[in-house]
């Protein structure tokens, strides 16, 4: 692999974030640029550390660990995660949230191992010469064929063929799938990380739209159009994300 990894350790116990970073410290395709005691301290320095890879508990003081993977999506820091917990109540969230990996506490250095391991294989396929170490995640989204979200206790599952188009309410995002409107508390540019590049185009700064659905286009004024979804739903292609949208039409 070119290049360490520029990894995050959070964890509000001290022997388990120890623990952590001595797995992690002998590994040369591993770079602990931080390690962190409390989710709030972590969110507040990771645009500027740019980590690719996080590992971290989920119960912690303030914010918790799904509360902190949402913030450092808002900052536009979207690292691949690993969830390390003594809770087996939250996997089917962390998997909602993209996380590649949960890790229960007591565990071996085995399972620890392989966990890394994947995270790796995922970052170098990544990679391309030139790209910067906190370069987003399309890949790990591409040919996935469903999207879990976690909403109040319950997860989820849609088809990605079926998410007609997604526009940012708020803190919220509303995607709209089937013929009905799906609310998560999450932002735009976290959940368009999780959705596959190869159907799903940002249109306008505040809706994503899956191409396949898109039955005409209208132009309007100024460069823009109107796109008409097979449904019947009218959306604006605002001319600044034109050029986007083009390689789809045209591919």
């Amino acid at each position: 692999m070119s290049g360490a990894i520029p990894t995050l350790v959070v964890d509000d116990e001290p022997l388990a974030r120890k623990r952590v970073v001595r797995l992690l410290r002998d590994d040369p395709d591993i770079n602990i640029v931080g390690t962190f005691s409390s989710a709030t301290e972590a969110a507040a320095h990771a645009p500027k550390l740019a980590p690719q890879l996080m590992l971290l508990d989920i119960r912690m003081p303030e914010l918790d660990g799904f509360e902190l993977v949402a913030a450092c999506a808002e900052q536009g820091v979207n690292p691949y995660i690993i969830f390390v917990t003594a809770y087996s109540d939250r996997s089917m969230d962390a998997f909602g949230v993209g996380a590649i990996d949960y890790i229960l506490k007591p565990f071996d250095d085995e399972r620890f191992a392989r966990a890394v391991a994947r995270a790796k294989s995922l970052i170098s396929a990544t990679r391309q010469p030139g790209t910067v170490s906190a370069a987003p995640r399309p890949s790990l989204a591409a040919g996935r064929a469903r999207l879990l979200l976690s909403e109040r206790g319950k997860v989820v599952v849609l088809a990605m063929r079926d998410i007609e188009f997604v526009q940012a309410a708020a803190k919220h995002v509303k995607i709209y799938a089937g013929g009905r409107c799906f609310s998560f508390r999450q932002s735009l540019g976290s959940l368009e990380g999780r959705l596959d590049p190869a159907s799903f185009v940002r249109v306008h700064r505040s809706t994503l739209v899956n191409v396949e659905h898109i039955a005409e286009m209208h132009p309007l004024f100024h460069g823009d159009y109107e796109l008409i979804l097979r449904r019947g739903t009218r959306l604006t292609l605002s001319r600044r994300y034109r050029e986007r949208l083009a390689p789809f039409l045209l591919g």
